[in-house]
């Protein structure tokens, strides 16, 4: 449901993380790339990934070398293209709540409406690091893509995503994107409007949309 005096924000259950996954589809829908693109949507993140089908299972893994087996390449090649790939994982982010300010960094605080939010953590929760960071910048410069920083405050625990995991597991250069969230896991959470399209475009600018 649109609400707001402006119909500017969403309030829906869900949102985490059917926003990401909405974005990827239609991104890969009408993708033209110069080399292997694929998106993942995996279950079982909240409670850990831990899984057959999770991101902290073998699937993703299994599935690039099966991929790569019947493309005629061999496992060192393999593993070359990997080191040299990039990975874009997609979860919601915390927005600033007003009610509760001192959740958020000082100066790093994604806001409703402000577009997608590139997050980062000392702990390493998120995945990423300085160049991940400045090529993402760029990916969403190109595609006109409003973004903002999201920095976990080093003092209170946060949220997790599969970024981490299957970049260990493969290893490939990874960053943590995300449209911020109030309310994340409440049955009704609220989003920017407008933010939505923000992170469509960078997916669809990443995966090779024409």
């Amino acid at each position: 449901t649109y609400i707001g005096l402006n119909n500017e924000f969403i309030g829906s259950s869900r949102l985490d993380n059917l926003t990401s996954v909405d974005a990827c589809v239609k991104a890969l829908e009408t993708s033209h790339p110069q080399g292997l693109s694929m998106i993942c949507l995996f279950d079982n993140e909240e409670v850990g990934s831990r899984t057959k089908q999770g991101g902290a299972g073998m699937i993703l893994p299994n599935l690039i070398k099966r991929v790569y087996d019947a493309l005629g390449y061999s496992n060192q090649e393999m593993d070359s293209f990997i080191s040299k790939g990039f990975m874009i994982s997609s979860d919601v982010a915390h927005g600033l709540h007003p009610n509760y300010p001192e959740k958020n960094d000082i100066t790093n605080i994604p806001v409703l409406n402000k577009g997608l939010s590139l997050k980062i953590a000392c702990s390493q929760s998120y995945a990423g690091d300085a160049k991940a960071i400045a090529i993402v910048k760029g990916l969403c410069e190109e595609a006109d893509a409003q973004y903002q920083i999201y920095v976990n405050r080093s003092d209170i625990p946060g949220g997790s995503t599969v970024g981490s995991i299957s970049s260990a597991m493969l290893p490939m250069r990874t960053i943590d994107v995300g449209v911020p969230l109030l309310a994340m896991h409440s049955a009704r959470e609220l989003m920017g409007a407008a933010d939505q399209e923000q992170l469509n475009r960078l997916m669809n600018h990443f995966l090779g949309g024409k």
